[in-house]
């Protein structure tokens, strides 16, 4: 099961997210469902340097891949990159209800 982890400040804005595993939909290689998730993930990586013109904090090894924000965003900032990150985030869950089995969504409050 691949699980998405969404880590929302107070004002719900994401701020970090995670996602990790496999959905094992068809052999490696094969996954439409692991690879739609894998798009979407690092798309949003691309697009958050694109528009911060800087390098957020990511790592993506084995099957994991987390992206961390940069706490100094300014507010025409913030704007921009929540437009694509709940873009990600509706991309995630309209794969979620159409693979219920494979992709566990978690949404968590961080300070």
């Amino acid at each position: 099961m691949i699980t998405i982890k969404l880590m929302r400040n107070k004002k719900g804005d994401i701020v970090e997210y995670m996602v990790s595993g496999h959905a094992n939909t068809d052999e490696y290689g094969k996954d439409i469902v692991c690879a739609a998730i894998s798009i979407l993930a690092q798309t949003m990586i691309l697009g958050i340097h694109r528009i911060l013109e800087s390098e957020p904090d990511w790592s993506a090894e084995n099957g994991h891949l987390k992206c961390s924000l940069p706490g100094t965003l300014d507010h025409e900032q913030r704007n921009q990159v929540n437009a694509i990150l709940e873009t990600m985030a509706l991309g995630f869950e309209n794969l979620r209800v159409q693979y219920p089995e494979s992709i566990r969504i978690e949404t968590k409050e961080v300070r």
